[in-house]
């Protein structure tokens, strides 16, 4: 009886602590978050003790949105920051990074057209005109952003706003006011090259 005591004490230390490390993280990003407050319009929100913080405020006069999310790919869990802009462009297209977008797409993607950036890495570019896709990749402002923004996994250009999705190791790093205002600086660059 005593050994089935500790066995369940030891239990229940052990969940105490990845909870608690859990909401540390947590609450380090609720930080982080907060500069958004500080900067923009806008509030963050926590709907539970560890539960993943997001903001939801307007930039320019425009909804943004910046939420947190995970996958299991393989082995390994991957966060993402996930970025909803409502600032509408007149093109409605894709860029991808090749290696993410290969690993979520059934299709194959050495089809699609190819730019790469000063640092070797590949994107496709999705448009429903092949066309206007190649002039598309030869404008300055589409590579200044490939060249400028970090882990990115996707950005969505469109009538009715910007979706973007990056990758983050670090969510606490990632959600500094510093890098979160560079990459809304180079999101903002883009879709004002296509308005």
């Amino acid at each position: 009886m005593l050994y089935v005591l500790i066995f369940v004490l030891v239990l229940l230390s052990v969940w105490g602590l990845l909870l608690y490390v859990r909401k540390s993280q947590w609450d380090t990003i609720h930080r982080n978050l907060l500069d958004l407050e500080d900067h923009y319009e806008g509030k963050v929100i926590r709907r539970g003790f560890a539960a993943r913080p997001f903001f939801y405020g307007k930039i320019n006069g425009h909804p943004l949105t910046v939420n947190i999310s995970s996958e299991k790919l393989g082995d390994e869990r991957l966060n993402y920051f996930d970025i909803s802009w409502g600032i509408p462009t007149s093109e409605t297209f894709t860029i991808a990074e090749k290696g993410w977008l290969a690993k979520h797409r059934a299709q194959k993607v050495d089809v699609l057209p190819e730019m790469e950036n000063d640092y070797g890495q590949k994107f496709a570019l999705i448009h429903k005109d092949q066309d206007k896709a190649a002039e598309i990749m030869q404008h300055q402002a589409v590579r200044d952003f490939i060249n400028g923004f970090q882990n990115l996994c996707y950005i969505f250009l469109g009538n009715t706003g910007i979706i973007c999705e990056f990758s983050a190791e670090n969510l606490a790093e990632a959600s500094k006011f510093d890098s979160m205002k560079k990459r809304f600086d180079l999101i903002k660059m883009l879709g004002d090259a296509f308005k």
